[in-house]
């Protein structure tokens, strides 16, 4: 493992620390769990929604029988 590798290791580790810190604040400071889902896949939408494309996309065109 180089020196770089290390670094990256390190960054990419603290950054997921954050984020399921930042995750559980936002948790504990909403009062719904509904508004808190519903807040979450808005801020979360352009990261699943090409995967999701995506297979409906192969499975209505390419697997069409």
């Amino acid at each position: 493992m180089n020196q770089f590798d290390a670094y990256a290791f390190i960054v990419a580790f603290f950054g997921i620390i954050i984020f399921i810190a930042y995750f559980i604040f936002d948790m504990a400071m909403t009062v719904d769990t509904n508004t808190f889902l519903n807040k979450w896949a808005k801020k979360s939408v352009w990261l699943w929604l090409p995967f999701y494309a995506l297979q409906r996309l192969i499975r209505e065109v390419l697997l069409k029988k």
